[in-house]
């Protein structure tokens, strides 16, 4: 259990590739599996995110109240059998980079959708349950905006790229425990069966089945379907770029 912890640990911190999710920031405003998608945006988030979790500054943050803004997502962690909660955003309107904060939400809230824009309060600290050793623990979570997109089992249209990088892992290694599972995802077409990284070669694929036509290579796609024996077979797939 560990090991594989570790793994996804190096692969989380390690990548800051980000990709585009639908976020409205106005309030009561809806997001919707067609909307242009915008995001949160916040330079000084993700430089404070790249310091504490590459730079050492964690220690300094330790025992610390801490306040995010940005986009819920949920992270099915197969391996320890749980769901991780992640508020998380953008570095700028590039969508190059992303920061991302695991958190524990104090216990009997009412979480909102997956895609939700919303801010988390709570105490920064170290943990060897956190996948990165640290998050907000007890967090207080005010939903600012609510998504209300169609649902699914394992909502990837919703997380940053390094989170869906590390679900795909997921699913790929632990297929019987989201089978027959319904799902959504988003990456640049690859080959006629497989999408990778939405920005760059190399630092991610997956391979799909699906009978319906099928974009040209390099174009950026959101697919849905049902998860069979850790593939990915796509009902819908939609170009998006």
């Amino acid at each position: 259990m560990k090991r594989f912890g570790i793994i996804l640990s190096i692969i989380l911190t390690a990548s800051v590739i980000l990709l585009t999710v639908g976020c409205s920031t106005s309030s009561g405003g809806e997001v919707g599996y067609s909307d242009e998608r915008q995001g949160t945006v916040n330079q000084n988030e993700y430089v404070l995110y790249q310091n504490v979790f590459y730079n050492g500054y964690a220690q300094n943050f330790d025992g610390k109240s801490v306040k995010k803004v940005g986009v819920f997502a949920v992270l099915h962690d197969a391996f320890n059998d749980l769901d991780r909660y992640y508020v998380w955003g953008y570095r700028d309107s590039t969508k190059c980079c992303d920061w991302q904060w695991e958190f524990t939400p104090k216990k009997g809230q009412k979480l909102p959708a997956v895609g939700s824009l919303v801010t988390v309060e709570g105490t920064f600290v170290s943990d060897e349950q956190a996948l990165d050793n640290y998050w907000i623990k007890d967090a207080i979570v005010t939903t600012n905006t609510i998504y209300t997109g169609t649902t699914y089992d394992v909502n990837m249209y919703v997380m940053s790229d390094t989170l869906e990088r590390v679900q795909l892992i997921n699913l790929q290694r632990f297929p019987d425990y989201f089978k027959d599972q319904t799902f959504i995802a988003y990456g640049r077409i690859k080959t006629m069966t497989s999408f990778q990284d939405p920005y760059y070669d190399g630092s991610w694929y997956y391979e799909f089945t699906y009978d319906g036509t099928i974009p040209g290579i390099g174009k950026t796609v959101v697919l849905s379907g049902t998860l069979t024996d850790g593939a990915l077979v796509v009902q819908t797939l939609e170009q998006i770029d």
